[in-house]
């Protein structure tokens, strides 16, 4: 078979440390997988005069899928790209809690499910304007309400197509019916504003309904958004596989790795027909920038998604485990964990771990 080819653009910011040292953790895992990295964002912009240069494009087009650090605001014409020119239509992201980490939650044994969240659709990419752009709307749809004449102000449009809703509803399934063999309930919660929100939130429960009706294996719940929002915190033990549109899943993925830990815990990874990237939830922390100490956990984790993507489960299941074994010690933590490790403390005990666990 041909290698898989995974092509690294390691962002903005803080990213790129988590990133390299990500790579050479994979690498060793699996020695066949072709790594070729790619530049963006300032250093694009210096070498070439453009954030995204036509080499950055190649070399993501050339590869399987892209393992991503995040975006600043520099590097954000790649991620555009990698999601809307690469048409990766379902984001997938895990919350999961291990021992050690620090979550703020009483009872954090009881949070293990995952969010699929539309990634194509809904308001983003944004569409917007001012509201005078409405006036032609307003005076031919009876339904409409305009705003008060001589007002300011702007919109935002929300697309939804069935076509993307239907692409979500079956990845939904498919990953209750994977977990259900793994002995997990085979559960999907829809979280939608279908109450308000009829012609297009209500299309998605619709869509998501029938689509889980023709799989008698799996078990089918519903919740209006904010309702979920507080089931994320008070329940999250009744979820198993969540599914959502893209402005939901996006602010109530970041909500819960909350209640994991923090952002520097949440892997996530976008998967299209023909493409596939892989990101962690967190941003780019310029804050932390040069400093050596953002958590590379979120990194790793995603890349164990990126493994088992491309038939290497095995070797993701051996890097989950070196991981909780070193959140279960507790020895070698960074700052967001309680401990004082470095970025690079951390990622030699992963290592060290995985040597241990490969022997």
């Amino acid at each position: 078979m041909k290698p898989v080819t995974v092509c690294v653009i390691p962002g903005d910011d803080a990213a790129p440390e988590v990133v390299r040292p990500t790579v050479e953790v994979l690498r060793a895992l699996a020695p066949d997988i072709r790594f070729v990295e790619a530049i963006s964002g300032r250093e694009a912009q210096a070498l070439h005069g453009d954030p995204f240069p036509a080499q950055t494009r190649e070399a993501i087009d050339a590869a399987d899928c892209t393992l991503f650090g995040a975006s600043g605001g520099p590097s954000r014409p790649v991620l555009w790209y990698l999601r809307w020119g690469k048409q990766t239509a379902v984001n997938i992201r895990p919350v999961r809690w291990y021992p050690g980490y620090q979550s703020p939650m009483a009872h954090p044994e009881r949070i293990d499910y995952v969010i699929v969240r539309e990634n194509l659709e809904g308001m983003y990419p944004p569409r917007e304007g001012a509201l005078s752009e409405l006036s032609a709307l307003a005076s031919s749809s009876s339904w409409w309400q305009p705003p008060v004449e001589g007002q300011q102000g702007t919109y935002a449009v929300r697309v939804c197509t069935d076509e993307q809703s239907q692409r979500v509803a079956d990845a939904a399934c498919q990953l209750a019916l994977k977990r259900k063999e793994a002995g997990y309930p085979g559960r999907v919660t829809l979280g939608a504003k279908y109450s308000i929100l009829p012609k297009t939130d209500g299309r998605f429960r619709e869509i998501v309904r029938e689509t889980v009706a023709r799989y008698p294996e799996l078990q089918y719940q519903e919740f209006l958004v904010d309702d979920l929002a507080r089931r994320l915190i008070a329940v999250p033990e009744t979820l198993d596989v969540v599914v959502l549109n893209n402005e939901h899943g996006d602010i109530l993925a970041d909500a819960a790795s909350g209640t994991i830990g923090g952002l520097g815990l949440a892997p996530s990874a976008c998967y299209g027909d023909s493409y596939a990237y892989f990101e962690p939830v967190h941003g780019s922390a310029p804050d932390l920038a040069g400093k050596n100490v953002i958590n590379p956990t979120a990194m790793l984790l995603s890349g164990a998604m990126l493994l088992e993507r491309y038939g290497y489960a095995r070797q993701a299941e051996v890097l989950r485990a070196a991981l909780a074994q070193i959140y279960q010690e507790g020895r070698v933590l960074t700052v967001d964990q309680g401990g004082s490790a470095s970025t690079t403390d951390f990622v030699e005990a992963v290592q060290l771990a995985l040597a241990q666990l490969t022997v």
